[in-house]
Parts: C-alpha cells; sequence; structure tokens
C-alpha cells in the first residue's frame, strides 16, 4: 500500500454533506493541537475514500476524531510527516467546508423552488 503518493489532485469531498458537516463543525470549534492532527488525518481519510486504502468512515458514529486517530496511525505509520498531515488534512477540511451550503444559497434554492412560474411571452390564448 503506498499512501505516500497521494496528492491535492486526489480530493473528493464526500458525497455525504452530514461527514463533511461532522469534519467542519469540529474544526470551527478550534481544536487543540492534538485533535487537530486527528482531525486532519480524518479528513484525508474521509476524502480520499475513493482510493480504498484507509480506514473507512462510520457516518452513524460522527466521531471525526476517534475515527482520525485511526487514519492517524495509518498515514505515519506508511511515511507520512505531521507537515504533510496537516498540509493536505487542512486543505480536505477546506474544500469540505466549501461543499457544505450556505444560508444565502439555502435562501436562494428555497425562493426560487417557492416562486410560481412565469407565463411565457406568447403562450396565452
Amino acid at each position: 500500500m503506498n499512501l505516500v503518493g497521494i496528492n491535492n489532485d486526489q480530493i473528493r469531498t464526500p458525497n455525504n454533506l452530514a461527514i463533511c458537516l461532522d469534519f467542519v463543525s469540529c474544526w470551527g470549534a478550534e481544536p487543540n493541537r492534538a485533535q487537530l492532527g486527528r482531525l486532519c488525518a480524518g479528513s484525508i481519510g474521509v476524502c480520499f475514500d475513493h482510493l480504498a486504502i484507509l480506514p473507512k468512515y462510520k457516518s452513524k458514529d460522527g466521531n471525526p476524531l476517534e475515527y482520525g486517530g485511526k487514519v492517524l496511525e495509518r498515514l505515519l505509520g506508511n511515511g507520512f510527516t505531521p507537515g504533510k498531515i496537516y498540509e493536505l488534512g487542512a486543505t480536505c477540511l477546506f474544500e469540505m467546508a466549501k461543499a457544505i451550503p450556505t444560508e444565502a444559497e439555502v435562501e436562494s434554492t428555497a425562493d426560487f423552488l417557492s416562486t410560481p412560474p412565469q407565463e411565457r411571452s406568447g403562450d396565452s390564448v
């Protein structure tokens, strides 16, 4: 198993936005340095899940830090430096944050869905 070759070009945010929110919420809570390392490692795990080389995140547990500890152990054991984990993990966290809809996006979608369709010109009888 070669983990050292994974890079930013292979990041894919999870399709499950709840997973993104799990991680971004922990990130926004200003974790300490040890927690941040686990969070970054866990974010790598979920953003590289498509490669099937790291432990799988169990969204029903909703525990990014515990999961991150498992991934951190695997990454360190396969040649990842702490600096690389923080760097790549922060990029993953940023990408997950971008995937979560903002209030403005939600309101815009709600307005679009609740606005009745306009009659097109030339359609009247």
